[in-house]
This record gives C-alpha cells, sequence and structure tokens, in this order.
C-alpha cells in the first residue's frame, strides 16, 4: 500500500518540481526587467524635479513655461 501512495504522488512532486524550476528561471528574467524599471523611475523622478522650479520661475517668461510643460508631457 506505500507504494501506492508514493506512485500516485509522483507525478503531483514532478510537477511541482517543474513548476518551481519554471518559477526561478522567471524570477531570474524578471530581476533585470524590475531593475530597469527602477531606474528608468529615478531618471523621471530627476526629471520631474528639475521641470517643476522651471514652472515656478517660468512667471516672468512665458517661453521658459512652455518649455517645462513639454518636458513634463515627455516624462
Amino acid at each position: 500500500m506505500a507504494k501506492e501512495v508514493i506512485t500516485k504522488e509522483n507525478p503531483v512532486m514532478d510537477a511541482l518540481r517543474k513548476l518551481k524550476d519554471e518559477e526561478a528561471e522567471l524570477m531570474g528574467k524578471l530581476k533585470p526587467v524590475q531593475e530597469a524599471i527602477g531606474a528608468l523611475e529615478k531618471i523621471i523622478d530627476k526629471t520631474v524635479k528639475k521641470v517643476k522650479p522651471a514652472k515656478e520661475n517660468a512667471g516672468e517668461n512665458g517661453v521658459n513655461e512652455e518649455v517645462a510643460v513639454e518636458a513634463g508631457e515627455e516624462a
């Protein structure tokens, strides 16, 4: 009877092992993507911080305001 239980569990264990292997592979592929996303978000944050002061100073010059708005739309 013990052999029957082991035989029935093997396909499940095999499937679980395969899924864990796939998960590890996907996590390995996901990590660089997450790092790239983080780097791009930092770039956007820096761009937004640079654009905000330009908007505050643009009250005197309408051209600066347009440039700041366009830069914000591109980000």
